[in-house]
């Protein structure tokens, strides 16, 4: 098996991610909260690279991420 071509765009450097987070996952779920009211600013770059770093980040030296892959396949 093996992955499909995926057509390759223009890259955007984004800045290192902080893995020395403020608290512990339980407490920061435990405040998590869905909010319906947005802010009219837009988020940093720092803040749209961590939230993609926690949601598809490789997380060792393995190459392993946050997130499974079918077949780690990923594109």
């Amino acid at each position: 098996m093996t992955a499909h071509a995926v057509p390759r765009l223009a890259t955007i450097a984004l800045p290192r991610v902080s893995i020395d987070g403020a608290g512990s996952l339980a407490a920061i779920l435990h405040k998590r909260r869905s909010v319906r009211e947005f802010a009219a600013s837009s988020l940093s770059l720092d803040a749209v690279s961590q939230l993609l770093w926690a949601a598809q980040g490789v997380t060792s030296p393995s190459g392993a991420r946050t997130a499974p892959s079918a077949g780690a396949l990923y594109p």
